[in-house]
């Protein structure tokens, strides 16, 4: 069905064509062949419209609808409603029709060339916008930063780091001045992308340095740190592993569950078992979680024995219920219990794993995306730091 807003806008777009034709006819005694083709124009635009025949209602629009100083605001506003519909092509056109007239004032052509951008990012044609952003950065003051801002989002769409690293710096004329709040944790991203980059082909001074650089634009970067971890485990030193992993609980405990298992290891590596229970007791009682919860019951069935396990697990549950504590605590017993009994745990510990299993491990903050791993920029929203994981019974 015909969107109704699209509807009455195209139409009264065609209406205000056909109306400023009549105007500058009455001012020509000569201009009747004109303004009767103006007429049909919004006729055949009308029927188009009805007919659903979007693409040809626009045709008759662009046609009807002189490009001048009066009517330039209303093509432009005409393509950003198609490009927010998802009719990419045909925003595009709208805007190209536009950067096609040579009459049109500088400033003009630059904000119809800005919203070509917007379409083409818009459709995934990140050359062709680039191509534009380019331009206009070199050649337009007034839209310098905003293209600048578009071309970040192109560079990081098309994952080339060190462009939008680059580009960030340019905005607001930024040489040796302070990144503004809203940039400095962007720019870590795309040092941490640059250093998971160098860490994946063991190049690992190059990916120290891409940390030292996220870190030096947020301090407080729970990747930064995250990568730092592995790099130092990656070089044999488990001890300073230790201390920079032991940071990001302090930074943000949402991000404990990535951490335990390289913690864990690296405990491991220096022999220091009862230093490692102390710090997930104490990571259990500051910022509880099942999986610290879950890790520190399987140290205590392996030191002590199924029943203590049992029995801590228990107490938690108590206090914390959840479905991953839940089905840990009936595979504690599961192992000792005999005949029905011992089916019916077995039954309830299928259903409790396919529950787990039909809910996200991970959601979005800003925008309610959902999955089961971790991104560091949400695929739908594309915020960063906004997918954490999901808390509560059916969570951490």
């Amino acid at each position: 069905m015909l969107d109704l807003t699209f509807f009455f806008f195209l139409l009264a777009a065609i209406a205000i064509g056909w109306t400023l034709g009549r105007r500058s006819t009455r001012k020509k005694v000569d201009c009747s062949e004109q303004q009767q083709a103006l007429a049909r124009s919004y006729a055949a635009g009308l029927n188009y419209l009805l007919s659903e025949r979007h693409d040809d209602a626009i045709d008759k629009f662009i046609d009807a609808l002189e490009v001048t100083s009066a009517t330039f605001d209303t093509h432009l506003a005409l393509g950003n409603l198609l490009r927010k519909r998802g009719e990419h092509d045909q925003a595009i056109r709208v805007h190209q029709n536009l950067l096609a007239r040579p009459s049109l004032a500088r400033a003009s052509q630059q904000k119809a060339q800005l919203e070509l951008a917007r379409d083409y990012i818009a459709a995934g044609w990140l050359d062709r916008a680039e191509r534009l952003l380019q331009e206009l950065v070199e050649t337009s003051s007034e839209l310098r930063n905003t293209s600048l801002e578009h071309l970040v989002e192109v560079y990081r769409d098309e994952r080339e780091w060190t462009k939008a690293i680059h580009a960030v710096n340019l905005l607001h004329g930024r040489r040796f001045k302070r990144l503004s709040p809203e940039w400095a944790p962007v720019q870590a991203h795309f040092c941490c992308e640059l250093a998971e980059e160098a860490i994946k082909n063991k190049d690992y001074l190059s990916a120290r340095k891409h940390i030292d650089a996220a870190l030096g634009y947020d301090r407080n970067s729970v990747r930064a740190n995250l990568l730092w971890g592995r790099l130092e485990h990656l070089l044999n030193r488990p001890r300073e592993a230790i201390k920079v992993l032991q940071r990001i609980p302090k930074q943000n405990p949402d991000y404990i569950p990535e951490i335990l298992e390289l913690l864990i290891t690296c405990y491991q590596e220096i022999g220091d078992e009862k230093g490692l229970d102390r710090y997930l007791e104490s990571l259990l009682r500051e910022h509880p979680s099942n999986s610290v919860l879950i890790a520190l019951t399987e140290r205590i069935h392996r030191q002590e024995s199924e029943a203590a396990a049992a029995a801590f697990m228990g107490k938690q549950l108590a206090l914390r219920p959840s479905l991953r504590g839940l089905g840990h605590f009936i595979d504690l017993h599961i192992d000792t219990t005999q005949g029905r009994a011992r089916e019916n745990l077995s039954l309830l510990k299928t259903l409790i794993d396919q529950l787990i299993a039909s809910r996200p491990h991970y959601r979005c903050n800003n925008c309610g995306f959902s999955g089961n791993q971790l991104h560091w920029l949400c695929p739908s929203c594309k915020h960063w730091d906004s997918v954490r994981s999901v808390r509560g019974v059916e969570g951490e």
